[in-house]
């Protein structure tokens, strides 16, 4: 069941893609689902802030299928902007076509993957 809480506040989507924002407990998560390319990639960017602040966001990505290059340069530029602004960026996904590329890419200084969002948590000393 989805609390009122963690219930997507925003909702973007496309052919094979969506992206929902939500909170939870002071925390932003984008949550995305299907396959992310060259062709989704301005769409993606669109959908981020522009000054995200500086709160701390997970990019749940459990559900995603595909990410190339193009979209993880857009998360990378998310990413930039949140330390700029004091925040902090996190990956929560086992999927091996996400995890995979931030792996071979060494990325994992600036967009470190967890298993779950608890896990995220507890990586920058919080509980969950």
């Amino acid at each position: 069941m989805t609390t009122d809480a963690t219930r997507p506040r925003q909702r973007y989507s496309g052919d094979g893609w969506s992206l929902d924002v939500g909170e939870d407990a002071g925390l932003r998560i984008f949550t995305l689902r299907g396959e992310f390319d060259f062709a989704v990639s301005a769409k993606l960017a669109e959908a981020f802030p522009d000054e995200p602040g500086a709160g701390d966001v997970v990019l749940d990505m459990a559900a995603v299928e595909y990410c190339d290059s193009s979209c993880l340069q857009v998360l990378l530029r998310l990413g930039s902007r949140l330390r700029e602004a004091g925040g902090r960026l996190a990956v929560v996904t086992t999927v091996p076509a996400v995890v995979r590329p931030i792996e071979l890419l060494c990325l994992g200084d600036v967009m470190p993957v967890h298993p779950s969002v608890a896990a995220a948590r507890a990586s920058w000393g919080e509980e969950a």
